[in-house]
């Protein structure tokens, strides 16, 4: 009969993996579960009347005004980038030890046909317009890629052969493109709105420290401000307010959107593939996963049995 005490080492530690790898298995299954779940349930919001939090949104990547981003590698324009330089050890075991990597954190727009969002995209899981791995013979030279000798040098990187020392790697969010996103949006700025209540209450109160003016409401004299005048100095607070915004402008909103708050455990997606492709992409994944858990869990089965 078959006895766990005759276990030796190598048994145990091919237990221990077993149920490690079931325990990893089932976690990013539920994860990838959830991750679908979410991507299909959360409506597409415009950009104008999006409300405060997790949101979809859907638009055209753009450039913010000021410098442009340029992919370092091939000198492609993009929204994002992230690159890795490779370097070959064993040319046998094609073993690759990577020796420099970069993720771009620069901010871009996002357009639709009612507005713009600024996107940070620090934190962001992101599906690629464009990935693309060459070969070269030297370490890519990094620095603005619009420079006619970077140009250059990504060229000829891009046409050397697969037998080179160096591996690049690079993946790109392309600008002008369609960009699906999911994650934290915030309106920063000035509100009308609140800007005007605001505006109200700080009359209100300037008006309750200042009894001279605040005696001007006193209608009927009793030395008492009732209901009926408080609500009269309220309208005249709400005139002067409206007339000190109209004289003054206030700024335009700005809209962000950003990594979610970490207790949320809300995924913050930025994709150039359709919301449909992700949401069956992690339903695939969620399920591969799960069969890998069930196989794990009968493979444990069957070592503390003994038929393993």
């Amino acid at each position: 009969m078959f006895s766990i005490d005759t276990y030796n080492q190598g048994d145990w530690i091919l237990l221990f993996a077993f149920v490690i790898g079931a325990g990893i298995a089932l976690f990013t299954s539920i994860r990838m579960f959830h991750r679908a779940r979410l991507i299909e349930d959360t409506p597409t919001s415009k950009i104008r009347s999006a409300s405060q939090g997790y949101v979809e949104l859907y638009g055209t990547a753009k450039w913010l005004e000021g410098p442009q981003i340029y992919a370092p590698l091939s000198g492609q324009p993009c929204a994002w980038y992230s690159f890795t330089v490779e370097k070959r050890r064993d040319f046998g075991k094609r073993k690759w030890q990577r020796i420099n990597s970069g993720v771009s954190e620069e901010l871009f727009l996002l357009q639709d046909d009612t507005g713009t969002c600024v996107i940070d995209p620090e934190g962001a899981s992101v599906t690629p317009s464009a990935q693309e791995t060459w070969y070269g013979s030297k370490p890519a030279r990094l620095g603005n890629p619009s420079d006619m000798n970077s140009a250059l040098t990504a060229l000829s990187n891009v046409v050397s052969q697969v037998g080179a020392p160096y591996r690049y790697t690079e993946r790109r969010l392309n600008i002008e493109e369609p960009i699906y996103a999911l994650g934290e949006f915030k309106s920063l700025g000035t509100d009308y709105r609140k800007e005007l209540d605001q505006s109200v209450r700080d009359f209100l109160n300037r008006l309750k420290q200042d009894k001279k003016q605040l005696a001007k409401y006193d209608i009927n004299q009793d030395g008492t401000i009732d209901q009926d005048e408080w609500e009269a100095a309220r309208k005249d607070a709400k005139r002067a307010a409206a007339e000190e915004q109209l004289n003054n402008p206030l700024p335009k909103s700005t809209h962000l959107l950003k990594q979610t708050n970490s207790k949320t455990r809300h995924p913050f997606i930025l994709s150039a593939k359709s919301e449909s492709d992700l949401s069956r992409n992690s339903f695939i994944f969620s399920i591969a996963l799960a069969i890998i858990f069930v196989a794990l869990i009968a493979a444990i089965f069957f070592k503390l049995t003994g038929i393993l």
